[in-house]
């Protein structure tokens, strides 16, 4: 009886896993628009039909890289112990992340409730928002809008600024901006 040779495609591991972590380094390289998944499946070691046992499309790997860039936002929004740390740990993992923050930016929130995974991820750090920017003398209508306001503002300042449109000093002044901008807010 003689062996039988190693099939070059099966393949042992957390495929899923190994896809997001792959197709979060092309984000990270590329931008989220240049993604495929032949690159991911490439870049796992696997042929690219058996990502679709593990995601429905292209959108929903995208979703699942989303979800784990919000839930890492989310870790130093928690260690936040003040408004201005919030904005400072917001923009920073933004700037850091300026392709990761794309794509995040870019999930759209109607398709959102048939994601739940990552309608909870995003609201990891609205959660975190509300404990530092919402206040026990207004109703839950008007916190929620004193948060989206927040988040809107830090959002399109970002955007602006990786636009290069916002006249600020580099980094530490957009940050600087917007801790006194929401101050204003608030």
């Amino acid at each position: 009886m003689s062996a039988r040779p190693a099939r070059d495609t099966y393949r042992h591991g957390n495929v899923r896993a190994e896809a997001v972590a792959a197709a979060r380094a092309l984000v990270a390289s590329h931008g989220h628009e240049a993604l495929s998944l032949r690159q991911v499946a490439q870049a796992v070691g696997v042929a690219h039909r058996s990502l679709y046992n593990h995601f429905e499309d292209r959108e929903a790997l995208l979703d699942a890289v989303a979800e784990a860039g919000f839930v890492d936002l989310a870790e130093p929004l928690k260690a936040a112990d003040s408004r201005e740390a919030y904005v400072r740990a917001y923009a920073r993992f933004a700037l850091a992340n300026p392709r990761l923050y794309a794509l995040m930016s870019s999930r759209p929130h109607g398709t959102m409730k048939h994601r739940p995974a990552l309608q909870r991820a995003v609201h990891l750090g609205i959660t975190e928002a509300r404990r530092l920017f919402g206040r026990a003398d207004r109703s839950s209508a008007e916190n929620r809008r004193a948060i989206m306001k927040v988040i809107i503002l830090m959002h399109g300042a970002l955007a602006m600024h990786a636009a290069g449109v916002l006249d600020v000093e580099g980094d530490e002044g957009l940050i600087a901006e917007l801790q006194a901008m929401v101050a204003d807010q608030t």
